[in-house]
C-alpha cells in the first residue's frame, strides 16, 4: 500500500513539474497602442515626471512590489529576472551554458552587444510589471476604474536621467512611499528602496560568502541590497556618499560627448572600442551608486538593486537617442573577449548573434541585435522620440535639439577678449580645438580586483581620500573585471575610455588653440593615479597594460540647436605622456 501511495505521489509530482512553465514569450508591452499604423506609443517617462501622475505612479509601485514578492523559486520572480544578469549563474528558460563559456551571468559588458542585449532584458521586466498593473485596476472602486485603466494601458517603466540631474531621485532612498491603492491613500513599503532577499542566508552554492572562493563574497552576507556602502564590512546604505560621487563624475559632459563624438556605433556603444562610449558613462553610475561595498558596483549582484532598472532604462533611452540621430549606424562584427554564460570567449559578435536568454516565442530562436534594434518592437518610446509624427530628417533635428538642450554643458564659452560668457549659438559653424585623454587598460591587471583610473590637471591632493572629490580631478574610469574562475593566468580583456580636458583647461584659463602652450602645460600638469574601490592606492607600475595618451581635434560647431558639432581628424601628442609609468607606448 505504501509503495502504491509513493508511486502515486511521484506521478503527481512529475505532473506538477511538467505543468510549471519555464518559457516566456518576450514581446514587450503593447497596451495603449491603436492598431492602425502610425499610432503613438506610450512613453517610458522620467521618474521625476511619473511621480506627479498619481494613478500611474500608484500602479507602478504596487506592480513592482508584487513582482518582488513572487517566490524566488519561480522563474518569473524578481529574484530570477535579476539573476539573469549575474548570480546565481544558472540557466534561465532553455538557454543553456555554451560549451567553453565561463560560469557567469548572461549579461554582455565590454561588448558590442551591450546595448542590444539589455533592450529585451528591460522589455521582459516591463512586460511582467505591466501585466500585474492591468490586474491591479480591478482592485479600485468602479468610479475610478476608467481612470486607472487608462493609466495601466499607458504604463511603461520609468528612467532616471542621471546625466541631467546627477543625484539619485530622492524617492528611491525612502523606505516608504504614499500612493493611492484600491483601498485609498496609503503609506506602503517602497520597492525602489531595496530588494529584500526572501531566503536568507543566501544559498552558498550560488552566493558564496567565503572570500577565498569568490571576490564578491561580502555581498552574500547582506539580507537586502545597499547603496553607497563605504566598505565591504556589511556597512549600511549611505546615499549621501553615493550622491556626492555622482555629482563629481561629469556625467552630463560624458553623456554629451558619447552621443556626439563617436564615428561608429561600436565606439558609441562599448568600452571594447577606443574612444568615448556610453558604456563608460554607465560604468561611472554603477560605481558611484554602489561605491566600495554596494550591490550596484558588482556586476554579478547589480541587477538585484531596484535602481538598476531605472539606470538601464536611461541607458536604453540614450541608445534610442543615438539611433534617432544616426539611423544608419549600427554594430559591426567585433570579438567577444570575455564571454558570457551563453557566449564563448573570443567568439565573433555579429548582428545575428543570439541575445540569450530572450526569445520572442519563449524558446529559440532568440532575439538578435537586428530583431531588437527598434523600440517599436517592444511597444514603447521616450519623450524625445515621436517617430510616428516625423520624417527621419525631422526626427534627427528634433532629437539633436533635445540633446543640445539637455546635455551640452559646454554651450557657454568665455570670450578671450572681453572675458564675458557667451552662448555657443553666437558662434555658428565656428571651429574650436578640443583636448582629451585616451585610456587603454586590461581589466585583469589587478588579478580580478576592481580599480579606478583618475585623471588630474595641475595638482593631486596629498591624501588619496580626497582624490574622488578633488576639483582637479577631471575624470575617472572605473574598471569592472568580469567574473573569472580558476585563478591565474588571467585573460587580457582590454577596455577603453576617454576623458575630456575641455572644461579643465578652460577653468585654468588655458587657450585650447595654443597647441604649443597646451602641450607644454600638459607635460607638467597632467597626472593620473590608481585606486582600488576601497581607496587603496595602487602604484601605476602595477597596471602594466595602462596606456594614457593625449589627443586634440578640430571641431566645427553646429549652425544652430538642431545641429551637432562635427569632429575632424584626431592629432596625437605622444610626447606629453611617453616615458612616464602608464604613458603612451604606441598604437592601440
Amino acid at each position: 500500500m505504501l509503495r502504491q501511495l509513493f508511486a502515486v505521489l511521484v506521478l503527481v509530482a512529475s505532473c506538477l513539474a511538467v505543468a510549471i512553465p519555464t518559457k516566456f514569450a518576450i514581446n514587450g508591452t503593447h497596451t495603449g497602442i491603436k492598431r492602425q499604423s502610425g499610432s503613438p506609443r506610450p512613453m517610458r517617462r522620467n521618474i521625476l515626471d511619473l511621480q506627479k501622475d498619481v494613478p500611474t505612479w500608484s500602479l507602478y509601485i504596487q506592480g513592482l512590489s508584487a513582482l518582488q514578492d513572487k517566490p524566488e523559486d519561480f522563474f518569473l520572480s524578481y529574484f530570477q529576472i535579476a539573476g539573469i544578469h549575474g548570480r546565481p549563474y544558472i540557466p534561465w528558460g532553455d538557454a543553456a551554458q555554451a560549451p567553453g563559456a565561463p560560469t557567469t551571468g548572461y549579461c554582455t559588458h565590454n561588448s558590442v552587444l551591450f546595448l542590444p542585449w539589455h533592450r529585451p532584458y528591460l522589455a521582459l521586466y516591463e512586460q511582467l510589471i505591466g501585466a500585474t498593473v492591468q490586474d491591479l485596476v480591478k482592485t479600485y472602486p468602479p468610479a475610478l476604474q476608467a481612470t486607472y485603466q487608462v493609466a495601466a494601458n499607458n504604463f511603461r517603466i520609468p528612467y532616471w536621467d542621471w546625466a541631467a540631474i546627477p543625484t539619485m531621485p530622492a524617492v528611491v532612498n525612502q523606505p516608504n512611499v504614499t500612493i493611492t491603492t484600491g483601498a485609498g491613500v496609503q503609506s506602503v513599503r517602497n520597492p525602489m528602496y531595496r530588494y529584500n532577499f526572501q531566503k536568507f542566508p543566501l544559498d552558498p552554492t550560488y552566493f558564496p560568502a567565503d572570500s577565498s572562493v569568490a571576490g564578491d563574497a561580502w555581498l552574500a552576507r547582506y539580507p537586502y541590497t545597499v547603496r553607497g556602502a563605504p566598505d565591504t564590512q556589511n556597512s549600511p546604505s549611505d546615499p549621501d556618499t553615493a550622491n556626492s560621487a555622482l555629482l563629481r563624475s561629469n556625467l552630463m559632459s560624458g553623456t554629451y560627448y558619447a552621443l556626439v563624438k563617436p564615428a561608429s556605433f561600436n565606439e558609441f556603444g562599448t568600452t571594447a572600442t577606443p574612444g568615448t562610449s556610453i558604456e563608460s558613462v554607465h560604468n561611472q553610475v554603477h560605481g558611484c551608486v554602489g561605491m566600495t561595498g554596494g550591490h550596484m558596483s558588482i556586476l554579478s549582484y547589480s541587477a538585484f538593486d531596484p535602481i538598476f532598472w531605472l539606470h538601464h532604462a536611461n541607458v536604453d533611452r540614450l541608445f534610442a537617442l543615438y539611433q534617432a540621430i544616426n539611423p544608419n549606424s549600427y554594430l559591426t562584427p567585433q570579438i567577444e573577449e570575455s564571454g558570457t554564460y551563453a557566449l564563448t570567449p573570443n567568439s565573433l559578435d555579429t548582428l545575428s548573434t543570439p541575445l540569450e536568454p530572450f526569445a520572442p516565442t519563449g524558446a529559440g530562436p532568440y532575439f538578435t541585435s537586428t530583431s531588437a534594434r527598434q523600440t517599436s518592437t517592444f511597444g514603447y518610446t521616450y519623450p524625445e522620440i515621436q517617430d510616428w509624427l516625423q520624417s527621419p530628417s525631422q526626427l534627427k533635428a528634433s532629437v539633436t535639439a533635445a540633446i543640445n538642450r539637455l546635455y551640452n554643458s559646454n554651450a557657454a564659452r568665455v570670450n578671450q577678449r572681453t572675458g564675458e560668457t557667451e552662448p555657443r549659438t553666437h558662434f555658428p559653424n565656428k571651429q574650436e580645438t578640443e583636448w582629451s585623454v585616451g585610456i587603454k587598460v586590461s581589466k585583469f591587471d589587478l588579478s580580478g580586483e576592481r580599480f579606478i583610473i583618475r585623471v588630474f590637471l595641475d595638482t593631486v591632493p596629498e591624501d588619496p581620500k580626497d582624490w574622488p572629490m578633488a576639483s582637479s580631478c577631471v575624470g575617472s574610469f572605473p574598471v569592472f573585471p568580469p567574473p573569472h574562475s580558476g585563478g591565474a593566468p588571467y585573460p587580457e580583456v582590454i577596455a577603453y575610455s576617454e576623458v575630456s580636458l575641455v572644461n579643465g583647461l578652460a577653468h585654468l584659463g588655458k587657450d585650447a588653440t595654443d597647441i604649443h602652450g597646451v602641450r607644454k602645460f600638459l607635460r607638467r600638469a597632467l597626472q593620473w593615479r590608481m585606486q582600488k574601490f576601497d581607496g587603496t592606492v595602487v602604484p601605476v607600475e602595477n597596471i602594466p597594460s595602462l596606456s594614457i595618451r593625449v589627443q586634440e581635434e578640430l571641431v566645427t560647431m553646429g549652425g544652430d540647436i538642431t545641429e551637432l558639432p562635427s569632429y575632424g581628424a584626431m592629432t596625437l601628442h605622444p610626447e606629453i605622456t611617453t616615458g612616464r609609468a602608464g604613458g603612451y607606448a604606441g598604437a592601440a
